[in-house]
């Protein structure tokens, strides 16, 4: 993706996010919570777009649905961390060359 560290600034800064905290941080932060709540490494690697190169991979697959729930499940539980409060700015993206 073209312009992305230009876009990232954006995002953050609509977001009111510090200026420490990076994509790679985020992602991290994600995968930490997910294995916290006790999903599987196999889970976690699929929600974080990894391939399993093991040989039980080739014969196991994460269903989409459980994908979604463990997606969502850390969703609200970073919600709670974070105070239960509700987002107080929504980020539209949408494709544009000025990024």
């Amino acid at each position: 993706m073209s312009g992305f560290r230009r876009f990232w600034h954006r995002i953050a800064k609509l977001g009111g996010l510090p200026d420490d905290i990076s994509p790679h941080t985020l992602r991290h932060s994600f995968a930490s919570l997910a294995s916290d709540l006790g999903y599987a490494e196999a889970t976690i690697g699929a929600l974080l777009g990894y391939r399993n190169r093991t040989v039980t991979g080739r014969y196991t697959h994460v269903a989409d649905a459980v994908l979604l729930a463990a997606a969502d499940a850390v969703a609200n539980s970073t919600t709670e961390l974070m105070g239960g409060a509700e987002p107080s700015v929504v980020v539209t993206l949408r494709a544009s060359a000025s990024w």
